[in-house]
Parts: C-alpha cells; structure tokens; sequence
C-alpha cells in the first residue's frame, strides 16, 4: 500500500503526538522502493504472527480517531 505523503505529512512528524495513529497502517505501507515504510520488521515467528494474524486489527480502532482529526484540520489548513 502506497500512502500519499503530501496529504499526511503531519502525522509522519515524529514529534506530532497524533502519529501514533498511523502505526497500524504504516506497518503495511512500503515506499517507492518496495522497502517498509517503519523499517525492517524485528526478525522470528512473533513478528511475523502479528504482521499476519493481529496488527491490521488495530485500524479498525484508530480509523474513527484519524476521521475526526481530518475533519478538524481539513477546514482550518489550506492545502
């Protein structure tokens, strides 16, 4: 999955506290280089059972907090 930068800048600031919402989709997210976007994921069978089996039921929760934060700054930033 491909993210488009421009529109979540923001949130791709470390020091943004809001970018931990992001964590649950940037785990699937690869840049133009196939490479992913959080890095290399930690090596072994825990990992890998997260990635495959776990993480993605974490958007499901912060998909409600990143629409309201959208919708909050979409008025006020004029990009």
């Amino acid at each position: 999955m491909n993210l488009n930068i421009k529109k979540w800048k923001r949130l791709l600031d470390l020091d943004n506290p809001n970018h931990g919402l992001l964590r649950p989709i940037l785990i699937y997210c690869v840049d133009k280089k196939g490479r992913p976007v959080l890095g290399k994921p930690r090596p072994g069978p825990e990992t890998a059972h997260f990635i495959e089996h776990e993480a993605y039921k974490d958007i499901a929760l912060v998909i409600p907090a990143l629409r309201e934060l959208h919708y909050v700054t979409r008025y006020d930033d004029p990009e």
